[in-house]
């Protein structure tokens, strides 16, 4: 991975067209969607990183959905059928609030795109809860730039006994007083998203006429 991301780096222009191009393939087989981010940081930095990172995932998470909807949806509804309890995920899964909260959790990226293709959130509601991806993929974005800064840190002080030219104490401070602080908020996002995904499943279970 460290090849690619080096050869990513080199390409200028179609660096960022390439890198979209691979997340959007391989995440659409279920390869980790953090591992992108982490190596957008490494790579672009933290806002670039992040910006790039979040259209890819957005045209990934399109593409799952339409091939899930067209390709999966009536296997799961005769499935549905014959399973009336599932309804109970269905219905969940079909809200707007629970997609966009479990894009604040840590649930798989993949996984949650392909579930929720066959439910039956509406394809504009899907994409809107997709915005919540960001203050995920921004902490690990932040984890990836803050460890490609530390290996280049490391080797210029190492070589020289010194920071690198133009860098300060400060700057080295404040960068990682922010990766505390994003993995911090991230966390705690996840687990108020985690708590409120629980709750909210159990109201649509509640609210289901199958019980």
């Amino acid at each position: 991975m460290l090849q690619v991301d080096v050869y990513i780096a080199q390409l200028g222009f179609w660096g960022p067209v390439l890198f979209i191009t691979l997340l959007v393939f391989l995440t659409s087989v279920m390869f980790p969607e953090s591992i992108f981010a982490l190596a957008a940081g490494a790579i672009f930095g933290i806002w670039w990183g992040v910006l790039w990172t979040l259209a890819g995932s957005i045209i990934a998470s399109i593409l799952i959905f339409v091939i899930g909807r067209h390709l999966l949806k009536n296997p799961v509804q005769q499935l549905l059928k014959k399973h009336p309890k599932l309804n109970d995920f269905d219905n969940a899964i079909s809200n707007f609030r629970i997609i966009a909260l479990l894009r604040l959790s840590p649930f798989n990226f993949t996984a949650l795109c392909y579930l929720a293709s066959v439910s039956r959130i509406t394809f504009s509601s899907y994409v809107l809860a997709s915005i919540a991806m960001f203050p995920g993929l921004l902490s690990t974005v932040y984890i990836g730039y803050a460890a490609k800064h530390a290996a280049d840190l490391a080797k210029t002080f190492n070589a020289t006994g010194e920071l690198p030219s133009g860098d300060s104490l400060v700057h080295e401070i404040t960068i990682y007083a922010g990766l505390v602080l994003s993995v911090t908020v991230s966390i705690v996002v996840a687990k108020v998203a985690l708590r409120s995904v629980k709750n909210c499943s159990s109201s649509e279970s509640q609210k289901s006429p199958n019980h």
